[in-house]
């Protein structure tokens, strides 16, 4: 029922609006997937170089092999217990130099991720979306310190055997409004009208362009 009583252009600029939506919504999809994809692998990457591993192409760890290269086999002539006992000292180096790795892999990784970041954000192609006109009109004199609503019910019910149209209520409540207003204006006064027929308070008498009145 309010979409019948809306006049022929704010109707046009809803179905606009509908179509635009429809059309955009698997790219808008796409978009958001493809974005939160991204800050998921980023997030994985840095985790894993501050662990000292290396990422793999599903956003795993591998383990980072020891610094120290492994020690050939002793022959059957030596000690048994002779092998082991260098083998604290190379642990002991790489436990210590493990903070040094971290703390060293850190802000480079902040560093060059900062532009990288930057520069994908700066590439998504910017879609052709009409800015909303923020809608500041003021009630005329005669309607200070009512909401709009309060102020269509007064000029209905002042005038019950007068019919208005949604631009003639515009100009009654706010006198000549500029071009690019008027949409939103237009919008704002038929969804007044509609809630006002819902209650039983309006009723349409005409159509093309639709009239309306006080009831009774």
């Amino acid at each position: 029922m309010p979409y019948a009583i809306l006049d022929n252009s704010v109707r046009s600029n809803l179905e606009q609006e509908r179509d635009r939506l429809k059309k955009d919504r698997a790219s808008i999809i796409e978009a958001a997937v493809s974005s939160a994809t991204s800050e998921i692998d980023k997030t994985l990457q840095h985790i894993n170089e501050l662990l000292g591993g290396a990422v793999s192409s599903n956003g795993s760890a591998a383990a980072v092999e020891a610094a120290a290269p492994a020690k050939k086999p002793r022959g059957k002539g030596k000690a048994p217990a002779a092998a082991p006992a260098p083998a604290p000292a190379p642990a002991a180096k790489a436990a210590t130099k493990a903070p040094a790795a971290k703390a060293a892999k850190s802000p480079a990784a902040k560093a060059t991720k900062s532009p990288a970041a930057k520069a994908k954000k700066e590439d998504k192609p910017k879609r052709n979306v009409k800015p909303s006109v923020p809608f500041d009109a003021t009630l005329k004199r005669d309607f200070k310190g009512m909401t709009q609503a309060e102020a269509v019910l007064k000029v209905l019910s002042d005038s019950p055997k007068e019919t208005f149209t949604t631009d003639e209520m515009i100009q009654v409540l706010y006198g000549s409004l500029e071009s690019e207003k008027m949409p939103e204006a237009r919008k704002r006064v038929a969804l007044t009208m509609a809630h006002g027929m819902r209650k039983g308070t309006y009723e349409k008498v005409g159509d093309n362009p639709s009239r309306f009145k006080i009831s009774g």
